[in-house]
């Protein structure tokens, strides 16, 4: 029986049999209708009963057409009526004749529109649907089941979803002749382990994610006849790419003449084998990907438009064909037109491939193969077969290689010198992207490049070497050209010399609730701890990190025997934790609350320490009952001890005139302060060049009002040329007195930094001589109140145990700089912008064991979101600046250089009332592990009396000298 059902009928006095528009019911009773029961008086009377093949006609007369939105929802459509080959139809259009409709899209037939919430949920099979036309609205159809049978032919969307299907898997499904206007999110997003779902005829225009995914575990799926078009071609949020069309692990599919456009990830993405014929992706970030063997005929990429990650013609992981295919590329940037994974073989039959030049034809990402057999490059006809090892790359010829002579440490990033690499400097592209000097590349290992147009580069490991022990290495590398030529570089890594090997393998924890799948250990909701055994050395010191990957909620904790790490972990990514074992542990924990989602690469190392403790020297003030304590530590390596100081003052205040502490412009010389002051200058100490500058001990106060005011430094030991080779500085006290620029160099004290550690400008970069790296160490800064920052960095330095405070970017690093942070805490004031400031991407800063305004530094997207709020005036700004890619949270113990290393793990300090008769714990924070945070200075508040105060340093199991005993 047909039904029918009017949008302009607002009400009707009880329902009709609705077999004519004469005689229909409101559409608002669609749902009311469709449930009606039998109620006759005999089986012979079916007229108020469903039947299967029975249709609904939604309408709207040709002439009085409007918008209308559906209001008695939602229209739960649960009535187990239809069946395979009679199923429930239901038709959207114009009214026509006495009983049918016309659901064309051709036709100007009613919108629903504005449909909030619930619309139509399916909970049983074979419904089908023909003519919707809905704008503005959320998702039409949702499942309450699996479904099976379920059709939608002819539908038009405009900023509205088709189908939530919570989960549930669809089953016989066919989609066809969809067009979707306005999409800003998926335009299809067939679930988990449906099957035989046909995609047919469909146009699909939209931002963001609006594409089509099929998930994984899938079976006789069919895309047929479309076209996608992403208007924005940008990245979600959270810098994911989004792909055009994207089907999961699962079986053979077939995808015919389908064409994608302006996704940043790729036009298309298969994870399942599939037989593929007459693609086209136009202006997507990457073409076509193969995670299986399959094969592809007749198909075209052109223009791949990259945004993040590598962008490609066509690329297949385990091989297949590719038959009559071809491109049409005009950058230079990218893996190649066709990259193939490892161990595989990829047959090319004909096709015409045209690409511009240095753009590889081939990139191999491990052993494998390409037979060519008359396939057209750019005008040159190829019958051969090309053998290729792991990072080579082909065009007509193989990419020259080039081995690293320096090696890389998986702890910390390697800076290489000078014009190293050959040709760098003319680079158009490296590894793909072509601002190869203004880009941090992130390579298939991982590891990050930063690239620099001196021919050098930073190589950032990051995580992705965490594994390695001692004695193994791995080969990592990244593909550059120039105009004419592609070349390879080779890097051998090696593990950190900081730790021992694993003394516990990742993959041997077990816990209650936990299943292991190769290391990686999951739980859904588990407050009982994953364990190992392992026979612990008492007092050593052990680092442990871990990784949370799809959390959901809860934390986890390591533990050894009876020690606890310092801090729970609740946040996605890896942490790093430095405890002591206890007497006979011999069992480490990662211990949980509430923990719902994976732990993945535990690593347990020993951290290795020889040396004898250093020795700490301590003072101390009072202030009421505020006692301030103060101690210097002597680091490992002075310059005074590599050098003979040609200027050595010690002991003074420096005034050597109204604006300047001391000013000198010999660079021939080697420099020496030691616990020297300095008032109310615009300059501590101001070189113009020098061999070396040691700075041991220096109060700085600020207050300058005259000449140059806009530019004040405690320190500046280089303009522009000649520059200072190397600098030590440390035990400096300084306080510029200022409020920050707010970013306005214009401002009266507008550019004015604690520390300015320049580079020349004299055609070498930061690097000084070929071969060579000039840099500056500093130690114990207790720094506040510069304008711009509290350190300029345009040469590599390390900062150790500090304390830095205000300044509008609190540390700063230019093209040539860069800095290891390590054991240091930041405050923000009022006019902080950003506390970790890198201006270019080469400009990188890395973070060990730091403090920012009170909370540790884990991860880039925790400290990005950590917003200062009310009281500043960068109030919704987090830590970080725009270059955020160049900043890497260390998660392994970096390798410190010995002028700004101490012989120290952490420290114990303690407090006797009755004249050193006795003594007992003193608690002093940020002194314990993971390591000294900060610089040597403390305040603790005590009651009344007299006390002994001492303090010694310990280096992982070796203790060392108590201190001089102060009295307060």
């Amino acid at each position: 029986m047909d039904r029918l059902f009017d949008v302009n009928l607002l009400d009707a006095a009880g329902w009709t049999d609705g077999e004519e528009w004469e005689d229909c019911n409101p559409a608002q009773d669609l749902e009311r209708v469709y449930k009606r029961t039998y109620s006759g008086s005999g089986e012979d009377d079916p007229e108020y009963r469903i039947d299967p093949g029975d249709n609904f006609f939604v309408g709207s007369h040709p002439e009085t057409v409007r918008d209308w939105t559906p209001r008695t929802l939602p229209w739960v459509l649960d009535v187990n009526k239809a069946i395979k080959g009679n199923t429930l139809s239901f038709y959207f259009g114009l009214q026509v004749g006495e009983s049918e409709i016309d659901t064309k899209l051709d036709n100007h037939s009613p919108w629903m529109q504005n449909v909030k919430g619930d619309f139509i949920i399916l909970g049983e099979d074979y419904h089908r649907f023909f003519g919707l036309k809905v704008k503005d609205s959320d998702p039409v159809f949702k499942l309450s089941s699996n479904n099976r049978g379920g059709e939608v032919h002819g539908a038009v969307l405009s900023n509205a979803g088709l189908i939530d299907t919570q989960g549930y898997a669809m089953f016989d499904w066919i989609l066809r002749k969809l067009t979707f206007i306005n999409t800003i999110f998926k335009a299809l997003d067939i679930p988990l382990g449906s099957s035989n779902v046909s995609t047919q005829d469909f146009d699909i225009t939209g931002t963001g994610d609006c594409g089509i995914a099929i998930r994984a575990g899938h079976s006789e799926m069919e895309v047929i006849g479309g076209t996608i078009v992403n208007e924005n071609h940008y990245f979600s949020e959270n810098f994911t790419l989004l792909h055009g069309l994207e089907i999961e692990a699962g079986s053979k599919a077939v995808v015919r003449y389908v064409t994608t456009s302006g996704f940043s990830g790729n036009g298309f993405k298969f994870g399942c084998e599939v037989d593929v014929k007459g693609l086209n992706s136009d202006h997507d970030g990457a073409g076509v990907e193969f995670l299986k063997p399959s094969t592809a005929r007749d198909c075209m990429v052109t223009w791949t438009r990259q945004l993040a990650g590598d962008s490609f013609a066509y690329y297949f992981h385990e091989g297949g064909e590719l038959n009559n295919c071809g491109c049409n590329l005009d950058e230079v940037g990218g893996l190649g037109v066709v990259v193939i994974g490892p161990n595989a073989t990829l047959t090319i039959n004909g096709g015409d491939y045209r690409a511009h030049a240095p753009l590889p034809f081939a990139s191999a990402q491990g052993q494998c193969t390409v037979v060519l057999n008359n396939v057209m490059m750019n005008g040159v006809l190829y019958n051969e077969t090309i053998e290729l090892s792991e990072g080579e790359s082909w065009r007509g010829e193989k990419a020259e290689v080039t081995v690293d002579t320096l090696a890389v440490y998986a702890n910390k990033t390697l800076n290489l010198p000078y014009m190293h690499i050959p040709q760098l400097d003319d680079a158009i592209a490296v590894q793909g992207t072509e601002r190869p000097f203004n880009t941090v590349v992130t390579l298939p290992s991982r590891a990050r490049i930063l690239a620099t147009q001196d021919g050098s580069l930073r190589y950032m490991p990051d995580e992705a070497w965490l594994h390695l022990d001692p004695g193994e290495t791995a080969i990592d590398f990244f593909r550059y050209s120039t105009e004419d030529f592609i070349y390879m570089h080779k890097f051998e890594i090696h593990a950190s010399p900081e730790v021992s090997a694993k003394v516990v393998q990742p993959d041997a924890f077990s816990g209650s609730g936990w299943v292991n799948n190769n290391g990686v250990y999951s739980t859904s909701g588990n407050s009982n701890p994953l364990s190992a055994s392992y026979a612990f050395e008492q007092d050593e010191i052990y680092q442990i990190s871990l990784k949370l990957s799809d959390r959901q909620s809860g934390s986890v904790k390591p533990k050894i025997g009876s020690a606890e790490g310092q801090y729970s972990h609740a946040i996605e990514g890896t942490d790093v934790w430095l405890i002591r074992a206890p007497a006979n542990a011999t069992q480490v924990q990662i211990t949980a609350s509430g923990y719902k989602g994976n732990v993945e690469n535990i690593y347990v190392r020993k951290l290795l320490r020889t040396e004898t403790p250093a020795a700490p020297t301590l003072t101390g003030s009072k202030t009421g009952n505020i006692v301030n304590l103060s101690w210097k530590l002597p680091p490992i390596d002075r310059l005074k001890f590599r050098y003979t100081a040609d200027v050595h003052i010690q002991n003074q205040e420096l005034a050597q005139n109204s604006a300047d502490g001391y000013r000198s412009s010999d660079s021939s010389r080697h420099y020496l302060f030691e616990n020297v002051s300095v008032q109310n200058r615009r300059n501590g100490v101001n070189l113009r060049g020098c061999e070396s500058i040691e700075i041991d001990g220096m109060d700085f106060i600020g207050g300058y009002e005259g000449q140059y005011e806009k530019w004040q430094t405690a320190l500046t030991a280089e303009y522009r040329t000649p520059y200072a080779k190397i600098q030590q500085v440390g035990n400096v006290t300084a306080d510029l007195l200022l409020e920050s620029n707010l970013g306005n160099y214009n401002a009266r004290f507008g550019n004015s930094d604690i520390f300015v550690f320049n580079a020349p400008y004299d055609g070498v970069g930061g690097w000084g001589e070929v071969g060579k790296i000039y840099t500056a160490h500093i130690y114990n800064l207790d720094g506040k109140n510069g304008s711009d920052s509290i350190i300029d960095c345009k040469r590599v330095t390390e900062v150790n145990h500090s304390r830095l405070e205000g300044a509008c970017k609190i540390v700063r690093t230019h093209r040539r700089g860069a800095a290891l942070l390590s054991n240091s805490e930041f405050v923000s004031t009022f006019g902080t912008r950003e506390t970790f400031s890198p201006s270019h991407s080469p400009a990188y800063q890395e973070i060990w064991n730091c403090i920012a305004d009170g909370e540790r530094c884990v991860t880039i997207s925790q400290m990005h979101n950590q917003k200062k709020g009310e009281g500043f005036h960068f109030s919704t700004r987090g830590l970080l600046g725009s270059a955020r890619s160049s900043i890497c949270v260390l998660k392994t113990y970096p390798t410190i250089d010995d002028l700004n290393r101490f012989a120290m793990t952490d420290m114990e300090f303690q407090v006797s009332s009755n004249g050193g008769s006795s003594w007992s714990s003193l608690d002093v924070p940020n002194v314990g592990l993971p390591g000294v945070i900060g610089c040597f200075k403390r305040s603790l508040n005590f009651t009344s009396g007299t006390y002994q105060i001492r303090c010694r340093c310990l280096n992982g199991a070796l203790v060392g000298a108590w201190s001089n005993t102060i009295t307060v």
